[in-house]
């Protein structure tokens, strides 16, 4: 993996990294504000440059939404989790709501994870944040059950909204947006 860094107006030093894994021409902003492009191989850096010119405004909106996330009291700092409780905590509640609604996976981990909240892989393996005990329970809940239903669906499709929708009332986008709200511990 090769990379560069140029400098944009109005969006500031852009790290440019080729992928062997990549597929897409992909665009990071960082909390820190930080822009990533990665570049998939085969990609032409003419292609990739004007792909980072046509996303400059979606750029310069999440920059300005971070840096007015870093200020607001909903940012996640610790006290100190106690990790054998959070861990039996998550699992519980992740083998509790995968009994009741009928969800299959294969393995559950619990990671410290800096920017995600949960994933779910190919294999239906489960791994959940271990941040997310500092979570409200509605928002702990969704989270389990946004991966859960990733056994099912492995995109972010209309299909799959409309099964988490069946799990969460019907809020599932609104529970999105409020969880948006809160940030992950290091990401300053």
């Amino acid at each position: 993996m090769s990379s560069a860094i140029v400098e944009i107006p109005s969006v500031g030093q852009v790290t440019i990294v080729k992928s062997q894994r990549a597929k897409h021409l992909r665009i990071t902003v960082r909390p820190d504000q930080t822009v990533r492009l990665t570049v998939p191989r085969g990609e032409s850096v003419d292609r990739a440059m004007q792909f980072l010119h046509y996303k400059i405004p979606w750029i310069t909106k999440h920059q300005h939404r971070l840096s007015k996330l870093k200020n607001t009291p909903t940012n996640l700092q610790p006290p100190k989790i106690n990790e054998p409780e959070a861990i039996d905590t998550l699992i519980s509640r992740l083998e509790e709501l995968a009994k009741i609604y009928n969800f299959k996976f294969a393995r559950a981990s619990i990671r410290n994870q800096k920017t995600k909240w949960g994933s779910c892989s190919a294999k239906n393996n489960i791994s959940l944040n271990i941040n997310l005990v500092r979570l409200p329970d509605q928002l702990r809940d969704y989270v389990i059950l946004h991966e859960l239903v990733h056994t099912r669906f492995k995109n972010h499709s209309r299909k799959f909204w409309a099964e988490l929708d069946k799990f969460v009332a019907g809020s599932a986008k609104e529970l999105s947006k409020k969880l948006r709200k809160y940030r992950l511990p290091g990401t300053a």
